[in-house]
């Protein structure tokens, strides 16, 4: 029973609140803005102070409408904005050059969440670009202005200051042995990439796979690896590198998968140089979440390796590839194409006698092997807490 009546009590307090603010009824019609407010002044008994700033003509009827909207109706056309203060209202411009801004004007500060100062800079209404002031080293954003622009900047923050996707990017880089690939079952894997491309639901038949082995679907990453490593004990493929790495929706990642190597390079008639040439793969991604089950994927990969020797100096080969294109929740993309040539020569013989000019064909040989290897690229990007 003491609950329900400080309930009642409660209550009545609001509306007898609500009921002290004064009611204006009048008509103005071209009247002078600051004529307007004079009379308002005077129905309602409460002064109302204007700084220089406030001009113009209004044309409207009132009729029992509360003081502060009724400030608000004649205010709003011109941008002006008022304030309560002690026993009186004081009207004037939200312009920061305005001198008498300071009066109109409070300060609050905000630490960003999910976005960084520079995001919020770019997304924040540009209305908002002389009230606002960004510390990066914190993460804050700082607004002095009146307090309806605060509540407006309040709601739009709201809206941009929210989580952003991750996604997981997984990547398997191989070398898988040309006469092995059909184990894999990509012994025709000829699929080129479009920019804007949709996802197909038949990848199976888009990548020419075999028949009972692997069909590229969500969960083929996995299958995919341990089929690998299986070919790999056997001497028949090498897994390069299997990383993976988490990046934000929208921002760019790099990998490279690969090695620094340092060459002797030396010319005819010149001093000989040491030069260190980065060898294997890098690749660009760039994801982007459309939605909780599909996302746009930004791929750039680069496989460079050693094309050879001549006159002391090493030609690299490079095979380069950009595309945009739209995958489910967890596929798999496959990126082929890239033969790689190893060029072997082994030597055998008798010692010293195999070096004798003449006769050390008769006690040695030289044996070559030439092999070609298809490098395989699978890249699985993954929405994080997207279940």
């Amino acid at each position: 029973m003491r609950k329900l009546g400080f309930v009642l009590f409660v209550l009545i307090t609001a509306v007898m609140t609500a009921q002290e603010e004064p009611l204006v009824s009048n008509i103005f019609q071209d009247t002078y803005i600051l004529d307007a407010l004079a009379d308002i002044s005077a129905q309602t008994g409460i002064p109302i102070i204007a700084d220089t700033t406030v001009t113009g003509f209004i044309t409207m009827e009132l009729n029992e409408v509360p003081l502060e909207q009724a400030l608000k109706m004649i205010l709003m056309p011109g941008g002006y904005v008022f304030k309560k203060m002690d026993g009186f209202y004081f009207v004037g411009s939200p312009d920061p050059a305005n001198p008498a801004f300071r009066y109109l004007a409070v300060t609050k500060t905000y630490k960003l969440k999910y976005i960084t100062t520079a995001d919020a800079q770019e997304l924040l209404p540009a209305v908002y670009k002389s009230y606002v002031k960004f510390n990066e080293k914190n993460n804050m954003v700082t607004i002095t202005a009146p307090e309806e622009i605060i509540q407006e900047f309040e709601e739009d923050l709201k809206k941009i200051d929210i989580p952003i996707p991750q996604v997981k990017i997984s990547v398997i880089v191989t070398e898988v042995s040309k006469d092995y690939s059909n184990e894999l079952g990509l012994n025709s894997l000829d699929y080129s990439f479009g920019s804007g491309q949709e996802f197909n639901e038949n990848w199976s038949a888009t990548l020419g796979l075999v028949t009972g082995l692997i069909n590229v679907q969500t969960d083929v990453f996995g299958q995919i690896l341990a089929q690998l490593k299986l070919l790999e004990e056997d001497q028949k493929a090498k897994i390069t590198a299997d990383p993976w790495i988490i990046v934000k929706s929208g921002e760019k990642a790099s990998l490279f998968l690969g090695e620094r190597q340092v060459v002797l390079l030396q010319a005819e008639g010149a001093v000989s140089r040491i030069e260190s040439i980065d060898v294997g793969v890098s690749i660009d991604i760039q994801p982007r979440v459309m939605d909780k089950e599909e996302l746009e994927l930004t791929l750039s990969p680069k496989v460079s390796h050693f094309a050879g020797e001549k006159l002391g100096t090493f030609a690299v080969k490079q095979n380069e590839l950009s595309t945009t294109l739209f995958l489910k929740n967890g596929q798999t993309v496959v990126i082929s194409g890239a033969t790689i040539e190893d060029n072997a020569q082994t030597s055998s013989g008798v010692p010293i006698l195999n070096k004798i000019p003449l006769i050390r064909y008769l006690f040695g040989g030289t044996m070559k092997k030439d092999s070609q290897k298809e490098l395989y690229i699978f890249i699985k990007a993954e929405i994080q807490g997207s279940e």
